[in-house]
This record gives C-alpha cells, structure tokens and sequence, in this order.
C-alpha cells in the first residue's frame, strides 16, 4: 500500500471550521461536456451545506455523545450504557496487549541483533562466513547455476552493499542522485533502534568509513512520537554534516553574471544553490507554528506536510524493510516480489478501513495538524520497531 493509503491530516478546530467557508459547487456543464455530469441544484446545494454543519457541530462538540446518549428512549439507554461498560472492558484488555506487546518487541529485538553483527561482519570484511553459514543460504534444494562466476576478485567483504541495497528499494531510490553514489559507496551499515519506549519513537544510523566527502562516521535521523490519544509523530530530527571543502553534495556553484548599477561593466560571481541529495534527509523538513491561515501560507503549509510526509515514509522504509531485510535488498530479491507484497497489503488495508488505528502514528504537522502513518509496502505498523 502507498503511503497515500496510510496518511490522513489530523484536523483541528481550525481546520474543520475552515470547511464552512468551502464552495460547494460545480463548473457549469457546457453543451460540448459529457452529459452524465452531475449538475447540483441549489436546494440540493444548501441542503449539503447544512449537513456539513450539523456534522462539523457534532465533532467539534466534546459532550456530544453524552448528550446524543441521553436523548434515546430509557430502555434503550440501558443497553447503550451497558454496551459502553462492555467497550470500558475491552478498552482495558487493549492496554494490556498493547503492554505486553511491547515486552515481546523488546525480547525479540535481542535475538536479532547477534544476526545484526554477524551480517556486519562478513559485510565489511571482517571475517568470512562458514561452512554452515553459506549452506543454510543456499537451502536444500541448491544447484550452481551453470554461468554462475568462478573468478575470486580477492576482493574483501561486500563492497557497496548498502548503496545497491538502497538503490534496489523503489522509495529509498527516489531520494538518490547519481552524485551521491560515489560517497554512499562508503556506506558501512545502517541500523535503527527504538527508544526504550518504541511509542516514543526510534533513531536511523548510518555508520561511514573513512571518505572524500565528509569527516562524519556517523549520520543519524530521530523521529520523536507523542501520544496525544493516538500516536502522532512529534517532530524529525537530522544532523550537521562536516562537509569537505568543496564537497558538500546538497549544493552546487553556479556562475551568475552581474552588472554594476548605473554602469555597463559585468562581473562573474560564483553562488552556492541547493540541490536534490539523498544527504537532504538529514535535514528534514520543520512546519512552523505560527502559520497565518492566509492563501500562501496554507499553500506553503500543504507543500510542507506533504513534505514532512514523504520525509517518515522513506524513514520507515529505511527501518522497517531496508535494515531487516538487507540481503534480499542486496540481490534484488524483495524488489522482485515487492508488487504482490502491496497487492496483498492494499486488499488488507482496504479490509481494515473502518478497524481501530490505535498502533498508527500519526506524523503531526504545526498549525495544520499531522498525518496517519501505519503499514507501507510489506512495512511493520509504527511504531513498532523490530530491529536494533
């Protein structure tokens, strides 16, 4: 599923009263328009209008279910209340999964991470893989391809193993220029690990050896969650890149000629201009709070929300199919069985439409509100995190 499929804004009171200042109509249907258009009458109009507001009135009313409760016949008050005690039961049963759930999360995460450090391992070279190891990979039903390469290159661990993997991955490869290839090259591992409260939120490494580009051996990305009666994601925080002189690859020199006021003469000066970089992501996007609700503000606001909604999306993919299952990235693998992956998680998501989203963060955006994140693609629902 898209994470169009799994994204929805937060509206808050501003929001929702924004709605009531929407026009309601449609461009007049010409004679050369098809004729199945639908032309809405003004009675029809104004009758939409007001259930629009009824609606609106009713969310935006906290005591509207208690009110709504007590308008019904006593006998059927009875049952209600009797329904809401039941819901209070389930509701505690619910919590209590949910805590237990976390405690499996965190029994299984260290049971991963020894296969973590022995993928690292053979990866950067530092030992070879045994016997066992190479058997268990190629099953029981092995044969040798007949073109299979024969030729050992001496070469040590797996070079660009991270870049390929990445690049094999449809959403990660998006935000990959060729001109971060050469320094992505240097990618040693990546890895994600939980807050000690997975609701909490998680953090992104990316561990470099030593390159051209850039001093770091270390680039992080944190998303912090907060539970604000569902799971909402807070803000994203990235890193400062010590860029080499010369070096940085989220900008590019461009020549401008300038001409002297009152003068003829020009000169040629060199400017720095940003650029698209797979290394913008440790910059994400921030939504400012004081937004006015003006026409460019809530443009720009849109613009950013959508923005801050692509930013977690390629996070999550990074931590919940990129790093668990890196291999399979690696050799094209899960590329190779990635559409039927969505097909099944779409018919899912369509047959849950109407469930509880309880586990689903939502990114939260400033004034605006935020946005509904669950599953993508095959991705575990966040914020649940099953790797370290």
């Amino acid at each position: 599923a898209g994470f169009a499929a799994r994204t929805g804004y937060k509206q808050n009171s501003e929001d929702r009263r924004s709605l009531l200042t929407m026009p309601n109509r449609r461009k007049p249907v010409s004679d050369d328009e098809d004729e199945d258009v639908e032309v809405i009458d003004a009675g029809d109009m104004q009758e939409a209008e007001l259930d629009l507001n009824n609606e609106l009135r009713r969310l935006m009313d906290p005591e509207y279910a208690e009110k709504f409760v007590a308008s019904l016949d006593p006998v059927i008050q009875g049952r209600v209340r009797a329904l809401q005690g039941m819901q209070a039961s389930i509701n505690e049963i619910r919590d209590k999964y949910m805590e237990e759930h976390k405690a499996i999360e965190k029994k299984y995460e260290a049971l991963y991470e020894p296969y973590f450090a022995k993928r690292l391992q053979i990866i950067s070279g530092q030992r070879e893989p045994t016997d066992e190891e190479v058997s268990k990979g190629q099953g029981e039903d092995f044969k040798e391809a007949e073109d299979a390469n024969q030729k050992d290159s001496g070469e040590s661990g797996i070079s660009e193993f991270w870049l390929l993997a990445m690049n094999n991955h449809d959403g990660v490869s998006e935000i990959i220029e060729e001109r971060d290839e050469e320094c992505l090259k240097s990618l040693t591992n990546i890895t994600a690990k939980c807050f000690d409260d997975p609701d909490k939120g998680f953090t992104i490494e990316f561990h470099f050896a030593e390159n051209e580009f850039f001093t770091n051996t270390l680039l992080t990305k944190t998303y912090h969650l907060v539970d604000e009666d569902e799971i909402v994601l807070d803000k994203a925080e990235g890193c400062e890149i010590d860029w080499k002189p010369g070096k940085n690859l989220t900008v590019i020199m461009k020549k401008k000629k300038q001409r002297a006021k009152g003068g003829k003469q020009t000169r040629t000066v060199t400017k720095e201009e940003p650029c698209e970089s797979f290394f913008n992501f440790f910059k994400p996007p921030q939504i400012p709070e004081d937004m006015d609700d003006d026409d460019d503000d809530e443009d720009m606001g849109a613009t950013l929300e959508e923005l801050v909604e692509q930013d977690y999306e390629i996070g999550c993919m990074i931590k919940d199919q990129i790093v668990p299952k890196a291999v399979c990235w690696y050799t094209g693998e899960a590329a190779s069985h990635d559409d039927d992956d969505d097909d099944m998680f779409q018919h899912h998501d369509d047959d849950d439409d109407d469930s509880d989203s309880d586990a689903d963060p939502r990114p939260k955006g400033g004034k605006k509100g935020g946005k509904k994140a669950g599953e993508e693609g095959g991705a575990q629902q966040q914020p649940e995190c099953k790797q370290q």
